[in-house]
C-alpha cells in the first residue's frame, strides 16, 4: 500500500488486524521495497518497479543443503536441461 498520510493508514492496518487473529501485520516505512521479485521504490512521488533478485536465490539450482527433497534438485536440473 501507498499513502500520503501514515496515521490513515495505520488506522485501517489495525482495523483489518483486528478482524481475524490469525493475522499479523508489520509496518514500516521506507522509499523502497522488495517483495518477491519485484522491487518498487517511490522516486519524488513517482512509484518505480524493476526486477528483483534476492541475494541467496541461485539463478538455475536450488542449493543443494536446501530443505528440498531429493527429486526436487533433479527435477530442476532436468528442466533446465531441456
Amino acid at each position: 500500500m501507498t499513502t500520503n498520510s501514515l496515521s490513515d493508514l495505520k488506522i485501517q492496518l489495525n482495523i483489518i488486524e483486528t478482524k481475524d487473529a490469525n493475522i499479523r501485520i508489520t509496518t514500516t516505512t521506507s522509499s523502497k521495497i522488495e517483495f518477491l521479485d519485484v522491487q518498487v521504490e517511490n522516486n519524488h512521488g513517482q512509484l518505480r518497479t524493476s526486477v528483483f533478485y534476492k541475494p541467496a536465490a541461485e539463478p538455475y539450482i536450488i542449493p543443494f543443503l536446501s530443505d528440498h527433497r531429493r527429486h526436487v534438485h533433479r527435477s530442476t536440473i532436468k528442466g533446465q536441461l531441456i
